[in-house]
């Protein structure tokens, strides 16, 4: 079968390089000979099932809506031209969906015949009510696509007996077969199809205009599946069962030897929690070294007491920036969020990382909390002023469905169940004892531009630094949007991305 793979984003979360970058791409190319460049994430997702499939003999291609010349026409009309016989939409959170859903009835209606596939973590979620609500939409893959798409892809007749799906009958009735078993062994999937795409993914940090960290050829690799925690404002551990299942570290040493032939020389590990067994890290960390690679590299953790001693091997490995979910400067404000990190940990587990040589540490954290007082949010910037980070992004807690904080609104009557499934909801919007959003948003915004003048008067080395890697690819008015914008997208995306 042919089949066609869309990845759907959220139009915040991905831009085009400056011009200055792109100037410089015009007389230095990176290695691999693709044509457009775009400040993003691989989409990891469709490129495992790109690569499933292609091992068992199907044709594939893949789309991924950040494409600078991408149209929805264009695809469509790609579409009647290749006619697959399956179309998968992918996307991540209910800020794509409108997108998604749109897009799904467009190409029912060019391609009656199609058989419509969506996945991804909000519909593995929702899988139901979009049945339910979307006629245009055949089947929701639930959970991990890999052994589903290939299903699907020899299953020309029939969806029964396709174990993860969610699907309507002939008759029009919801069908929901059982759960598939998660993947127990990640080194049988193959590595992803990067070849597949005609983009470089150009490395950015998670700020409100992306700033570029590499100037190198970048990719993504995801060296584990899941996450054991229950933080309120993730919908992980709904979409994993609080479960993580690990690629072996020669495995992934062997994708990284890999990426290293096609000529990356940046790359981010987007697992949940890198450094959930420091031992491993470490292990990974050593083999980079041992193989000779001189790759730039990110990943992102919690800030924890155990991790310290992985920081020294994960710097002299050649990782460059490391994120941390520290969230707030509250233990009772964590312990709501049941975050299950200790503020005593936070600041030891970052500093060991400023002590081994890690040059970007960047911190996510989390204002509105239900309950949370202007003396707590100030307690939060307080640390943020305490600890050594150098980058950092502060958002609103947002309950979307799936979360344990959604199924509080739900309990407590906040939010609506049944029509609300589709949304989501800023907490100081709906919880009444939260600050006022007005309150927050000023306070907000008065904190992170103080913070912004004490670090790089604090630090003036470590500012210069930083701001010398922006301006490299950078036009100052960028940057300057950089240092003064009160917030930053990303703990959202991070969230419902994980919501991935």
């Amino acid at each position: 079968m042919n089949v066609s793979l869309i990845f759907i984003r959220d139009k915040r979360f991905y831009s085009r390089p400056s011009a200055k970058f792109m100037r410089k791409r015009k007389r230095h190319p990176y290695p691999g000979g693709k044509k457009h460049y775009v400040l993003a994430a691989p989409p990891l997702g469709i490129m495992y099932l790109s690569a499933v499939l292609k091992r068992a003999g199907h044709g594939v291609t893949l789309t991924d809506q950040c494409h600078p010349e991408y149209s929805t026409e264009r695809y469509l009309e790609s579409l009647r031209q290749q006619r697959p016989g399956m179309v998968g939409i992918s996307f991540l959170s209910n800020m794509c969906y409108p997108s998604a859903r749109d897009l799904a009835c467009k190409v029912k209606s060019a391609l009656p015949s199609a058989r419509v596939v969506m996945g991804g973590v909000f519909a593995t979620i929702n899988a139901r009510k979009i049945i339910e609500t979307e006629e245009s939409v055949d089947a929701v893959a639930r959970g991990e696509g890999e052994g589903i798409v290939v299903d699907l892809a020899e299953s020309v007749k029939t969806l029964d007996g396709i174990p993860g799906l969610t699907f309507r009958s002939p008759g029009g009735e919801v069908v929901e077969a059982p759960d598939r078993e998660r993947i127990a062994d990640l080194d049988s999937v193959p590595f992803p199809d990067r070849a597949g795409l005609d983009i470089n993914y150009v490395a950015a940090l998670p700020l409100a205009v992306p700033a570029v960290i590499w100037d190198r050829s970048n990719t993504a690799v995801l060296s584990s599946r899941g996450c054991t925690f229950q933080c309120s404002y993730c919908n992980c551990p709904t979409f994993s069962s609080r479960r993580c299942v690990m690629r072996s570290a020669g495995n992934v040493l062997e994708e990284l030897d890999e990426i290293s032939k096609q000529g990356y020389g940046a790359f981010s590990f987007v697992d949940d929690n890198f450094l959930l067994q420091p031992k491993r890290a470490t292990e990974i960390s050593a083999g980079i070294k041992e193989r000779g690679h001189s790759f730039q590299w990110a990943c992102q953790g919690r800030p924890e007491n155990r991790t310290r001693d992985a920081f020294g091997a994960l710097a002299s490995a050649g990782c460059d920036v490391m994120m941390f979910g520290i969230e707030s400067g509250s233990q009772r404000v964590l312990d709501g969020m049941c975050k299950g990190t200790q503020l005593a940990d936070v600041e030891k587990a970052v500093t060991a990382a400023k002590r081994a040589g890690i040059g970007i540490r960047h911190g996510f954290f989390i204002v509105g909390s239900p309950g949370e007082t202007a003396e707590e949010l100030r307690a939060t910037f307080k640390l943020a002023k305490r600890l050594p980070i150098n980058s950092f992004g502060f958002n609103s807690l947002t309950a979307f469905r799936g979360t344990g904080l959604w199924r509080d609104a739900v309990g407590r009557g906040l939010i609506d169940e049944d029509r609300d499934w589709d949304k989501m909801f800023p907490a100081h919007e709906i919880y009444p004892e939260a600050l006022d959003s007005r309150e927050l948003f000023l306070l907000r915004a008065k904190l992170v531009k103080r913070l912004i003048v004490h670090k790089i008067t604090r630090s003036p080395r470590d500012a210069m630094r930083i701001l010398g890697r922006f301006l490299k690819s950078m036009p100052m008015g960028a940057v300057y949007r950089v240092l003064t914008s009160s917030s930053s997208n990303h703990t959202r995306r991070r969230a419902s991305a994980s919501d991935r």
